[in-house]
């Protein structure tokens, strides 16, 4: 929740201070494909029936993992692109924690409870995913690499209370950066787009 509140505020920002969105559609983003492959696989996952955390023999861990390690690649295809780093950062971090707790992100059954969630545990174990959701239900003394998993909550009264991971701010961070510098990047302006694209391939080169 943290990135797409992150999302609308650079949009705003953007706007408030010249910049376009048509220089969005022009950012000469390399393998799109890749990013609808990752999400498609994330939300395969995420909207799939909950269930014990099976670790890395389940369908849906492979699926969420490989979900994380095509957009990182996306990432790095994209690496001179202003914050898209901060970006890799951020899923780096996500899946490292994720990896340590058997492929799903860990939450604790506190954390759930803090943000008026109580609801999915009356039908969650400990050790199960939660529904329509990347985390797993863990203890905070069972959790490996518990610094990275889901602990920063925004709980009521904000508007949509959630939890997020270090790695989400990160995340978020870069999104800002990427969507900021897009809008406001002259050489990203319709007119431009061909001698922008020509210019990346060169510094590559």
């Amino acid at each position: 929740m943290i990135l797409l509140a992150m999302v609308a505020l650079a949009f705003l920002i953007s706007l408030l201070t010249g910049g376009k969105l048509s220089r969005l559609a022009n950012l000469p983003l390399r393998a799109p494909w890749l990013a609808l492959l990752g999400f498609g696989l994330q939300l395969y996952m995420i909207y799939s029936p909950a269930d014990m955390a099976q670790g890395f023999l389940s369908l849906r861990t492979l699926a969420l993992i490989g979900s994380y390690i095509i957009l990182l690649v996306l990432i790095w295809l994209n690496r001179r692109l202003m914050g898209m780093l901060v970006i890799g950062l951020g899923l780096a971090l996500n899946l490292a924690v994720m990896v340590a707790n058997g492929g799903y992100m860990p939450i604790t059954p506190d954390a759930v409870k803090a943000i008026g969630f109580e609801y999915q545990l009356e039908s969650a174990e400990i050790g199960s995913r939660l529904q329509d959701s990347k985390d797993v239900l863990l203890p905070r003394e069972q959790t490996n690499l518990w610094i990275l998993s889901d602990i920063f909550i925004l709980p009521p009264p904000f508007p949509i209370p959630s939890v997020f991971s270090a790695g989400d701010v990160f995340l978020a961070i870069g999104a800002f950066i990427l969507i900021y510098w897009t809008m406001h990047n002259r050489a990203f302006s319709p007119a431009e787009e061909e001698n922008a694209g020509t210019r990346m391939m060169n510094e590559e080169n």
